[in-house]
């Protein structure tokens, strides 16, 4: 199959880059002739599985740095919430120390966002050879959703997020793909121009999709509606965040099962998620934890001062978190990815969606447009699922404020989202001076602040998507 100019670029940076239910536990799709890739029904459902292969890295194309794995730690690992281990490998160094640029950034994200993207181009380019009625739309719909989240990430990632500084509308975005032509040579829009695609295609999805709500179907309504919660968050548009929030159905997971939740016992308060099996060769946990018979190595640990946050009443202390030891010293290791049931492989499903952050974003939402009481009722709604002899809480104000973005970071701890919230929020990271064993002994982190104005907050283009295009502009800074 050819590849645009777009993902050629991005395949070369792949390897500048590298880093050292049922519906998805298919083969991957196999790139055919396009003539012959979209005739029948069932080409289409090859195709789709294709698209969500592209998600987790299941193929010989694609990479695990997506929801495979590198999009639930990369940004964690350049936010505050992590510290590098000094007994593991230290992969993602680079990234950590706030070094990356258009050569080695750590999180190859550019190449398998891109990836996914050509692969819905794709389904969309032939749609029209489908009958119409319910498969046409809503294999339509997953295309376009999977196409609006993939460049969603892309936006924020190497971009800047609109509500985080006054200029941010106006700066460069990046290429919006929506050709499989091999031979175009896309320029850089703009980040307003960028959202505005991205929502177009998500409420165009979200006009054609299936009402079911199903583990078969994971860009289906309720997949739809709630990243639509977080798209309009970060646009800054706090009505329809809420609005899109109120959409979704699903509950949070109660406190009695949400433990289970991250051992794939339990689906209590998963919106989407993609299957994840031995087969897959995807293990999705193991940046964070390798357990031997000499104890559990981490390439990355919970940093101290963020592992006392957490009060022992919090079932996410237990739930996200465990101590355990690794060449004779003790390390607050993050447990969240840690094995189905009676398994420590790394190998659990890929939870990219659930109710707690719907629900966080409701509040914060709600919070911008001044409706406090309301804000504070959908905090206290997660709140009495997370802690024990919970009293709903009071708060006004500021105080209110720091109360939803503290749960943010508690709920969505090792998922990916610190990096983009404090971003978003135009804040500096700051790490303390703790070391990185268990009681804040050890080697403390080397960089420790990244101010707020710092252009690292937008990642490099890869030097090889530059390379490729002569039109691609890379980001200020590098």
């Amino acid at each position: 199959m050819k590849l645009n100019k777009i993902l050629i670029g991005a395949l070369v940076a792949m390897m500048t880059l590298s880093s050292c239910d049922d519906a998805l536990d298919k083969s991957p799709y196999d790139s055919i002739d396009d003539k012959t890739a979209f005739e029948t029904v069932s080409d289409f459902e090859n195709a789709t599985r294709g698209l969500y292969n592209g998600f987790i890295g299941n193929d010989a194309d694609a990479g695990t740095e997506y929801f495979g794995g590198g999009m639930f730690i990369s940004p964690d690992v350049a936010s505050d919430n992590l510290i590098v281990n000094q007994s593991g490998r230290q992969t993602r160094k680079t990234l950590f120390d706030w070094n990356h640029d258009a050569a080695v950034s750590g999180f190859g994200l550019y190449t398998n966002a891109y990836i996914v993207i050509n692969r819905a181009n794709k389904i969309l380019e032939n749609i029209e050879n489908l009958s119409d009625g319910d498969f046409k739309n809503k294999t339509k719909a997953q295309a376009l959703a999977a196409r609006g989240i993939a460049h969603f990430d892309l936006a924020r990632t190497y971009a800047k997020i609109p509500v985080q500084s006054a200029d941010a509308n106006a700066s460069l975005g990046v290429v919006y793909s929506e050709t499989s032509d091999p031979f175009a040579l896309p320029t850089r829009e703009t980040v307003a121009e960028n959202y505005a695609h991205i929502i177009s295609d998500l409420e165009e999805a979200k006009s054609l999709a299936s009402t079911e709500v199903s583990s078969l179907n994971v860009l289906s309504l309720e997949t739809i509606n709630g990243f639509l919660s977080r798209v309009y968050l970060y646009n800054g548009e706090n009505q329809k965040a809420a609005d899109a929030a109120n959409a979704v159905t699903t509950s949070v997971a109660p406190i009695g099962t949400f433990s289970n939740v991250w051992k794939d016992a339990s689906n209590d308060g998963v919106i989407a998620k993609f299957l994840i099996t031995d087969v897959n060769s995807v293990d999705i946990g193991t940046e964070y934890s390798q357990t031997s018979p000499q104890g559990t190595r981490s390439e990355y640990v919970v940093a101290f001062d963020f592992y006392n946050l957490f009060s022992d009443e919090d079932i996410r202390k237990s739930a996200y978190m465990f101590t355990g030891s690794f060449g004779g010293n003790n390390y607050n290791n993050v447990g969240k990815y840690l094995g189905k049931t009676g398994q420590v492989n790394g190998i659990v499903d890929s939870k990219i969606l659930r109710a707690g952050e719907v629900v966080l974003n409701k509040a914060e939402a709600l919070y911008n447009l001044g409706n406090e009481a309301e804000a504070l009722a959908a905090l206290n709604t997660l709140r009495q699922n997370r802690y024990t002899g919970f009293t709903p809480g009071t708060e006004t104000g500021t105080d209110l404020l720091d109360a939803i973005r503290l749960e943010r970071r508690l709920e969505l701890a090792f998922e990916g989202h610190r990096f983009y919230d404090l971003k978003r929020w135009g804040l500096s990271i700051n790490r303390s001076n703790d070391g990185d064993q268990a009681d804040g002994s050890g080697v403390p982190a080397v960089n420790q602040t990244l101010d707020a104005g710092s252009h690292k907050f937008q990642f490099a283009i890869p030097q090889g998507a530059i390379n490729a295009n002569p039109n691609m502009v890379q980001n200020p800074g590098y």
